[in-house]
């Protein structure tokens, strides 16, 4: 399973039921510096307040995989550098021990880096909605979060070709703003 998130690109840690990691992708490995790491196989943050709130997930999670159905929780890790770290863990609690096919997996942790600059394919884009590349590239563009006027410049065009661009592309893809375009454009990665 971690496997197949890290095909997905997305950052993620399996923990037993007493918080201890069973294994982590390289993604998740990616986001760790001295304010996230690993420890003793404990999920560690530097900041105080941080620390508190992972032990409180790993207290919930505890109890919430003695019970039987599921749960979802989160919690946010803040980071010395401002980058905010999302932690959402996915528990799946049984009745009995007999019944329990992973018997040792507390929770299955998503992480996402709230900094982290999102990229589409300009292919995908492409070929999904039917743009052309200089339209694709626009709207890649517009989910790292660039403005018309940076894009224009990136792309050597005029502010006015930039402004024709992005109304092809508000009509190919059905979106009538910058904001609805990117949150459609941001499930694509």
């Amino acid at each position: 399973m971690i496997g197949a998130l890290g095909l997905l690109k997305r950052p993620a840690i399996v923990i037993d039921r007493h918080g201890l990691v069973l294994d982590v992708n390289d993604d998740a490995l990616k986001l760790f510096d001295d304010d996230l790491s690993i420890k003793g196989k404990r999920l560690f943050a530097a900041d105080p307040q941080s620390r508190m709130k992972l032990d409180r997930l790993v207290n919930l999670i505890r109890l919430a995989s003695s019970k039987p159905g599921r749960s979802t929780l989160q919690t946010v890790i803040t980071r010395r550098q401002g980058r905010p770290v999302v932690v959402d863990a996915f528990v799946q609690g049984l009745e009995s021990e007999s019944e329990d096919p992973l018997p040792d997996v507390g929770a299955l942790l998503l992480l996402t880096d709230l900094n982290e600059i999102l990229q589409v394919s300009q292919s995908s884009v492409m070929e999904i909605f039917g743009l052309t590349p200089a339209q694709a590239r626009l709207a890649s563009l517009l989910v790292e979060g660039k403005s018309l006027e940076e894009i224009a410049l990136d792309m050597t065009i005029s502010p006015g070709t930039a402004r024709n661009h992005l109304k092809a592309v508000f009509l190919r893809t059905g979106t009538r703003r910058q904001a609805e375009l990117v949150s459609l454009l941001s499930r694509l990665r």
